[in-house]
């Protein structure tokens, strides 16, 4: 699943809370295919031996640990990504190493010699129907130009239903000019996390029962799908703390759908 459908899956989410549907997701003992990660990162950390659990749903998780050879260091950031085999060895999904799999470089960084540190990595690249077995790490290490220039941006969450519709009724050009830059990028993560920050509204009243709710979801369908059309543009132009940025927005939204249908 590329990084735009996973976009896309999150307001998918919303039909199944609309209907009632029940969250799927099933949970599958692996083992370690090999203890040494691919890439650089295998200069810093290596794979505890043990049986971890992986999860299949909306997008693939394992939860592994890794044990510290030394830290990472402070101007360097490494993604990680899982490979899943099925139980004669045959890699049935291989995930790619980028900021969906994994990008919290800082608990890589804060690592202490010999420490043991558990981390979440998300597989994109789902297995379907194949039942997992085995899985290795993959990673890809490269300076971090951007330390001391990310920018950090923050959402109103004061903010009342009534901006639903200021936020649906923006024009693509308020959203994004055709000819991107770093700080037009920024706007539109700025845009994107507000209109998240609404769906999730959203999202709450209609696992109530809300029938008041359902006429704002064929507008938030149409706004998801403009902003699904300017990300296609994205990923030659943004900067990796921006593409992270855009992760943890997605995944809020995410993570809110599969709640509200728990």
């Amino acid at each position: 699943m590329n990084t735009f459908k996973l976009f896309m899956v999150a307001f998918w989410a919303l039909a199944i809370v609309s209907c009632g549907g029940k969250k799927g997701g099933d949970s599958f003992e692996v083992s370690v295919d090999n203890t040494t990660i691919g890439g650089k990162l295998s200069s810093y950390f290596t794979l505890v031996d043990k049986t971890y659990k992986y999860k299949k749903g909306i997008v693939d998780e394992v939860n592994v640990e890794l044990q510290c050879i030394e830290p990472l260091p402070e101007n360097l950031k490494a993604y990680i990504a899982v490979e899943v085999l099925d139980e004669d060895g045959n890699v049935i999904s291989a995930g790619k190493a980028d900021a969906w799999s994994f990008s919290d470089y800082d608990v890589l960084r804060q690592a202490s010699s010999g420490q043991t540190i558990t981390i979440k990595i998300e597989n994109h690249e789902n297995v379907g129907e194949e039942i997992p077995a085995k899985i290795r790490l993959s990673s890809i290490v490269e300076e971090d130009d951007e330390i001391n220039g990310s920018n950090s941006l923050t959402s109103d969450e004061s903010s009342s239903d009534d901006d639903v519709a200021s936020i649906l009724d923006e024009s693509d050009d308020d959203i994004i000019s055709t000819s991107s830059g770093s700080e037009d990028w920024d706007n539109l993560l700025q845009s994107y996390e507000q209109y998240v920050d609404k769906y999730i509204s959203y999202l709450k009243k209609a696992s109530k029962g809300d029938m008041t709710a359902l006429s704002e979801y064929p507008a938030l369908m149409q706004k998801a799908q403009e902003f699904s059309d300017k990300m296609k543009n994205a990923q030659s132009s943004m900067s990796a703390s921006q593409w992270a940025k855009y992760n943890e927005i997605t995944q809020k939204m995410l993570k809110a759908a599969q709640e509200m249908n728990e």
